[in-house]
């Protein structure tokens, strides 16, 4: 029997690379790659998350439904050393800038449980 899953709930998955299993619930469905590009001379860096859905609200910022974001920490030479994936319900966007394409139709099938 399937766990029952509350999707409005935030969630985190940790632990050694190839080792982390996301229930496919919170991965199915991924429709969208969103980049977002932060200000270097502040010291941020661009990242990216997947989502379900995404629309633009009607004070202007952008609402992503469904996220899974990965926040893996890696060594120097690029590796990933620890495997960290989130689930956020909704992510908000305000006064940035960002790039939305197409998820490959086999996102996050290592990660599978």
């Amino acid at each position: 029997m399937e766990e029952l899953v509350d999707l409005n709930k935030q969630r985190d998955w940790e632990g050694p690379p190839g080792e982390v299993k996301i229930p496919e619930v919170y991965i199915k469905d991924l429709r969208y790659e969103i980049v977002v590009f932060t200000r270097k001379e502040r010291g941020g860096s661009d990242f990216m998350f997947r989502c379900r859905e995404y629309s633009q609200t009607s004070n202007g910022h952008w609402s992503f439904h469904g996220v899974i974001s990965d926040s893996s920490i890696k060594n120097p030479s690029g590796e990933v050393v620890t495997a960290r994936f989130s689930y956020h319900p909704e992510v908000a966007l305000v006064n940035v800038g960002f790039m939305v394409y197409p998820a490959l139709s086999d996102a996050g099938s290592s990660t599978r449980s």
